[in-house]
């Protein structure tokens, strides 16, 4: 899919099936894992890899299909087309977390209040200090 630009309210309107992916391929591995228990470097443990590999594989496809960013594991970013990303991580309760382009994960920080995001209006909050949930 074509990149796409979300405002705040549209990243929140697709979060729902965003979540809904990202838990059923979530617990699809989890399952993968607990039924498939193998010692490193057997036969059995490579093939549990793929299959995760795999399942992880098809996540992001249907995460990058919604025009939405598959990032680390289970995280996802929406581009605000603004030089920041709104971020979500499953089992977050809403979508109140942003950082900028070049920052990455590591310069996550909460957004100020629903709504407000603005990155660089972030900057001098103490922790604690975003969206109530």
């Amino acid at each position: 899919m074509e990149k796409r630009i979300f405002t705040y309210p549209q990243a929140i309107a697709l979060l729902e099936e965003v979540r809904a992916i990202t838990r059923f391929h979530s617990d699809r591995m989890e399952s993968v894992r607990s039924q498939s228990p193998a010692r490193p470097g057997t036969r059995r443990h490579h093939k549990v890899n793929e299959w995760c590999n795999r399942i992880i594989e098809e996540w992001a496809a249907k995460v990058s299909a919604l025009g939405a960013l598959p990032k680390g594991l289970w995280t996802v970013d929406f581009d605000s087309g603004e030089g920041f990303y709104y971020c979500w991580v499953l089992d977050e309760p809403m979508l109140g977390f942003v950082h900028d382009y070049a920052e990455g994960f590591s310069g996550r920080r909460p957004l100020r209040k629903e709504g407000e995001h603005a990155p660089e209006d972030d900057r001098d909050l103490p922790p604690g200090d975003g969206p109530a949930t």
